[in-house]
């Protein structure tokens, strides 16, 4: 994995590290989701902000000295790879070289994933689909790419990774010198921290809402890397609704995920 150029300066600015111990399983995250819609707060609008708070991290990640290397956004099927998209349109807004592989549909003008990716290009995301020559366009991603944001897979995922997701899993693997996991490595089980095939070999996660625990199990430390947790606006009343008590969240930065003692969690 690479290094994490922006560790020392990010915890010089504020206090990063808190220790926290509130986790959800994948069926409470679902939840969750779906509690926070029905209380009022959209799809799109937790997609918005799990796009930039994502966006946020890979910043610091990448530090700033001034340079602009090309990072490789690999965006999934589904909401994760939605929300990978979201990352990659603010960081072009912000004068990052992006390029995208989008492996979801995009002849739904008006779906979710499709806005996303449409919305990625308007702000100069080089984006390319995940066609025929699959190995060719993540080989071109990945390509001198200093960081990669995975939203392969996200919560809803079960069972090994399957035909290109394998494929794409199996590149980040060999060629990625750091990465950046949207909620969970893609390949890791979100409730149990087990791998039943091939996973990404994350540098840094982003835990969004609530901690995972298939994240922050034993099983997962070489997988997941450093944990983040970050606000993406979920209404206080949907914790209790799935199950959990709202996390610590202050000052709406991404914010380190230390559990308190990873020997005490218990699998749902």
């Amino acid at each position: 994995g690479g290094q994490f150029r922006g560790c020392g300066g990010a915890q010089g600015r504020r206090p990063v590290v808190r220790v926290l111990n509130r986790i959800a399983s994948a069926e409470q995250a679902r939840r969750l989701d779906a509690a926070s819609v029905r209380l009022g707060v959209s799809v799109d609008a937790l997609m918005a902000l799990a796009g930039f708070q994502c966006a946020r991290l890979a910043g610091r990640i990448l530090g700033e000295d001034g340079e602009t290397p090309p990072l490789a956004v690999l965006a999934g099927r589904g909401n994760n790879g939605a929300d990978a998209l979201g990352c990659a349109r603010h960081l072009a807004a912000w004068g990052h070289r992006v390029r995208a592989v989008a492996l979801g549909e995009l002849t739904d003008q008006e779906g979710i994933y499709a806005k996303q990716a449409r919305a990625a290009a308007a702000s100069g995301v080089d984006l390319r689909r995940g066609g025929d020559d699959l190995a060719g366009v993540l080989e071109w991603a990945l390509d001198g790419a200093t960081l990669v944001i995975d939203g392969l897979l996200g919560t809803g995922s079960a069972g090994a990774p399957r035909g290109t997701t394998a494929e794409a899993i199996r590149l980040i693997n060999e060629r990625a010198t750091a990465v950046l996991a949207i909620d969970l490595p893609s390949g890791l089980d979100a409730t149990s921290g087990e791998r039943a095939g091939t996973c990404v070999r994350a540098d840094d996660t982003l835990m969004l809402a609530i901690a995972k625990s298939g994240c922050v199990a034993a099983t997962a430390r070489a997988w997941a890397g450093r944990l983040w947790l970050a606000d993406i606006g979920v209404p206080t009343a949907a914790y209790a609704v799935a199950g959990l008590k709202p996390p610590h969240l202050e000052g709406g930065e991404p914010t380190r995920f230390i559990p308190t003692d990873l020997s005490r969690l218990s699998r749902p």
